[in-house]
């Protein structure tokens, strides 16, 4: 990314901000191939000297296509091209995540992080038309593309009743799956809300993001064996290395 070139000039003449027209340069070079991933960008002195303009609107604009995930920083190494996000059809399980990003040529590895029986929760308890005080199991998972955490996801079920798969090793098992196979239960409906979110502390250390403000995508489920409630989950999904797609 040669800076001197004339195509680089900022126009200070315009109503668009300036950190903007640098977004534009870097995204604008991204589609016509001429920066690549993994590709190191001038540093933010070279982008002042340049463009004559401060670090703080460089800065700006870094940041934002780094918060956006189309940039990365290495410590003391400087901002690269990132990897391109993982697109998700926004109707796909995180129970078939695994098999789609290895279907894009990346490593998927699956973390249990937690799972064990913990006293009913209200709100779960009322998802799954359970008693107050019945027991749930629950299933907590990690998936790394490449060895980056990119989401995870917590999964609740009745514990009386599918108390025998604590003895299952679910890092390469698809939960839907397991329940047919074992329980005879086909999930044949998924009630589905998407939000996006701010990331917590707790979120920003277990996803290993570094910075302090961060967006994730965070999908709340109800999986059905017909109109019977089998599981709920809650995954947070990192905004800088997912996107979500529909088509009509």
């Amino acid at each position: 990314m040669d800076l001197k070139e004339e195509s680089y000039k900022l126009n200070k003449e315009i109503p668009i901000p300036l950190y903007y027209q640098i977004k534009r340069i870097i995204l604008n070079d991204l589609s016509s191939g001429k920066l690549k991933e993994g590709d190191a960008l001038p540093t933010e002195t070279e982008f002042c000297d340049s463009l004559q303009v401060s670090r703080p609107t460089v800065r700006q604009a870094l940041n934002e296509l780094v918060a956006e995930g189309v940039l990365m920083r290495r410590k003391k190494s400087g901002t690269f091209v990132a990897q391109p996000k993982i697109e998700l059809p926004v109707n796909l399980s995180v129970e078939d995540l695994k098999r789609h990003i290895e279907n894009t040529g990346r490593d998927c590895k699956v973390e249990i992080l937690d799972f064990c029986v913990i006293d009913g929760a209200d709100e779960v308890n009322n998802k799954l038309r359970l008693h107050m005080k019945e027991d749930l199991i629950y299933l907590k998972r990690m998936w790394l593309a490449g060895g980056t955490p990119v989401a995870y996801t917590a999964a609740y079920l009745a514990a009386g009743r599918f108390g025998a798969m604590m003895d299952s090793d679910f890092t390469d098992i698809n939960l839907p799956d397991y329940l047919e196979c074992h329980f005879g239960l086909h999930v044949t409906k998924r009630e589905t809300r998407v939000d996006s979110t701010l990331a917590s502390k707790f979120d920003l250390e277990l996803l290993q993001i570094n910075r302090t403000r961060a967006s994730l995508l965070c999908v709340n489920e109800v999986a059905k064996a017909g109109d019977e409630p089998v599981f709920c989950s809650v995954t947070r999904y990192r905004g800088d290395k997912v996107s979500m797609a529909y088509s009509l």
